[in-house]
């Protein structure tokens, strides 16, 4: 079996959560890895003079790892946390102050908040009793020579030993236990994007919606990046008609050749939205009237010179527009009002055209 497969094993006890007990049985071995390499900096001569509690705190540190697998996530939780007050107390007078083994009160205080489920007020509880066996050990033990003499070079690797462990195991309960929650966040934002981008998009053609539109021209007035603006409104000739002749179906395939037909054909920088109905609004940025007349002119021919196929069927239309510069001194509803009357124009004088 993988140590991957090993460590990730389920419980076998039922409704437990398995995130706490694989984050144990990582620490259990981030323990026994630190307890190993402190042992060999140790040397073998000294281990001698402290050999009977050492086995017992590797037999320990095996037989809770091996619990795990059969224990509830509280007992096992409270077993580590037991098992690791002993190890560092056991080990202080042993390695001496200055090889940093209290230091790993530091990843009992983050279970006490991390794994551990229940009332706000318990985690505290608990959190104060870790600070106040820190406190005793700082009194107890504070600046205690190691049982024998290492030289420099071997007590600094002795505090690098532990100091690394505390580290990794603190990278590795932050991970675990604000991975799903970093997840969840991720989700629900991308949701809320969702939502937003749904409440402003026409369903049937994906283009903006009416409210969207109005957003998008406010705030392009409120950026003060664009010199010159040119709205235009749309309408599709005798649109009522299609809808009496072939149905509704073809005349929202009507409605969706449209709307590609001016993505394809307007800059990408341009505003296109379904302003209601066969309505549609057009947004020109950085460009005048003259040229924004030019683009509005090419879309019109491509619209009337492309035939629409659906089915076996061939459907021509055309398109009338309204066009105004807009004056950012004005109101941006009184520019869409100018560029309305002025299609309504369009459509008094025979349609298929554009007024500007």
């Amino acid at each position: 079996m993988r140590l991957y497969d090993l460590i990730t094993k389920d419980v076998k006890a039922e409704n437990e959560t398995k995130r706490v007990i694989v984050a144990l049985r990582i620490l259990y071995i981030i323990v026994f890895i630190a307890f190993s390499i402190d042992l060999l900096l140790v040397g073998k001569e000294n281990i001698k003079a402290f050999s009977h509690a050492l086995p017992v705190l590797f037999i320990a540190n095996i037989a809770l790892f091996i619990h795990t697998y059969y224990s509830k996530t509280k007992p096992a939780l409270f077993c580590f946390m037991i098992f690791l007050f002993i190890w560092i107390l056991q080990m202080i007078p042993f390695l001496g102050w200055s090889a940093g083994m209290q230091n790993y009160f530091i990843i009992i205080l983050m279970l006490c908040f991390f794994a551990m489920y229940g009332k706000p007020s318990y985690k505290f509880l608990y959190a104060g009793f870790v600070l106040g066996m820190r406190i005793m050990t700082i009194w107890a033990y504070g600046g205690i020579k190691p049982l024998f003499e290492f030289n420099a070079i071997r007590d600094k690797y002795l505090q690098i030993t532990n100091i690394s462990a505390v580290f990794i195991s603190i990278i590795f309960i932050s991970y675990v236990f604000s991975q799903k929650e970093n997840e969840a966040e991720h989700k629900l934002m991308q949701y809320n994007d969702k939502l937003k981008q749904e409440a402003g998009t026409d369903q049937l053609t994906g283009l903006s919606n009416r409210r969207r539109a109005q957003e998008q021209l406010h705030e392009m007035k409120q950026s003060g990046e664009t010199a010159a603006l040119s709205i235009a409104m749309g309408d599709i000739d005798f649109f009522k008609k299609v809808n009496d002749t072939y149905g509704h179906d073809v005349g929202d395939e009507v409605l969706k050749f449209v709307a590609k037909t001016m993505i394809d054909n307007c800059r990408n920088d341009s505003i296109i939205a379904r302003w209601g109905g066969e309505e549609f609004l057009l947004v020109f940025p950085n460009t005048n009237g003259d040229n924004a007349y030019i683009a509005l002119e090419r879309l019109r021919k491509k619209i009337q010179d492309t035939p629409i196929k659906i089915n076996d069927m061939e459907i021509s239309i055309t398109m009338t527009f309204g066009l105004t510069e807009y004056s950012f001194s004005d109101d941006e509803s009184y520019a869409i009002k100018e560029a309305d009357e002025k299609l309504y124009m369009g459509k008094q004088n025979g349609r298929n055209q554009v007024v500007y």
